[in-house]
């Protein structure tokens, strides 16, 4: 009786434990939307009315990019208008947004340093809670208030894929500034900010230089500890993300493979799988199989 039961509740295609992973999902949901402030619903409908509009949130994107990349106005202004003309002005916004940004976009090319701060300051105002500061006082206050509360931190670079390898090193420079630091403990990092010369024709060419990018990270997450609240130290962490699909299987095989040598064997390291890749499943259960064998050398 007991297993016919379950066999009722199950979905289509779908077995007991991936139930219960929807079950969990759920409950984690409705848990999180219970705490929600009054400040973070109206943002989620913002949220939610952006993904809607597709050329709005491209829009958002790009300048939320590319504004907070430079420091000068006249640049910014610049670039708040070339976007503004190819995407036009956010659907999704409130109409007074559409007003001002629009004003902002015209103004900004003739007084670039009295009206691009404003607009700068409600961008910084609105992804507050996603986008942190990177200048140096405002980041280590940050940092120094999460882990105070018992919050432990992913930091996550704001940037698009690079264009050329002088931008890779510089962004990868970044990268292990962020692991020197003391109150850093997890970063994730994609390959395509730190390679820029990605080619899946040449593909183990690749992957190769790709590897030696990554010895570079891991040896500085390795030597660079953090230390607990609790007194604890352990090497910093990295998670290997993606830009997108044509970097799955690339950023898959550098990652077993750096970890497989005798280095790097008792690294802890991590790397995300896009659920809504067709190929994640697959890749899951290789990985799976592939860190089995590790732990049990």
């Amino acid at each position: 009786m007991t297993h016919q039961h379950v066999q009722a509740q199950r979905l289509p295609g779908h077995g007991i434990l991936a139930q219960e992973a929807i079950a969990l999902a759920e409950a984690l949901l409705r848990q999180a939307q219970s705490e929600q402030t009054a400040r973070e619903h109206e943002q989620g409908h913002k949220i939610a009315r952006m993904m809607g509009d597709p050329a709005g949130k491209e829009l958002t994107i790009a300048l939320v990019d590319q504004a907070f990349r430079s420091h000068r106005p006249a640049r910014i202004a610049d670039q708040l208008r070339h976007l503004l003309e190819r995407y036009g002005t956010p659907a999704y916004m409130d109409w007074w947004e559409r007003v001002a940004l629009s004003l902002g976009g015209i103004m900004a090319h003739y007084l670039p340093a009295l009206v691009v701060p404003p607009i700068v300051a409600r961008l910084r105002q609105e992804t507050s809670n996603v986008i942190l500061p990177g200048e140096e006082g405002d980041l280590r206050r940050y940092l120094q208030a999460r882990r105070a509360g018992g919050v432990r931190l992913n930091l996550n670079q704001l940037g698009e894929a690079i264009l050329g390898e002088e931008e890779a090193v510089r962004r990868l420079d970044s990268y292990l500034e962020l692991l020197a630091r003391e109150d850093v403990e997890y970063i994730s990092v994609k390959i395509s900010s730190v390679f820029s010369q990605i080619n899946l024709v040449a593909f183990d060419h690749t992957v190769e230089q790709i590897k030696g990018r990554l010895r570079t990270l891991y040896r500085h997450a390795r030597t660079h500890r953090y230390q607990s609240p609790d007194g604890t130290a352990r090497p910093k962490f990295i998670n290997l993300d993606m830009e997108e699909y044509r970097d799955l299987h690339l950023t898959v095989q550098a990652f077993c493979e750096v970890l497989d040598e005798p280095e790097f064997l008792s690294l802890r390291a991590g790397i995300v799988l896009q659920a809504y890749l067709p190929d994640a499943f697959h890749v899951q259960k290789s990985l799976t199989e592939w860190s089995s064998v590790e732990l049990a050398r």
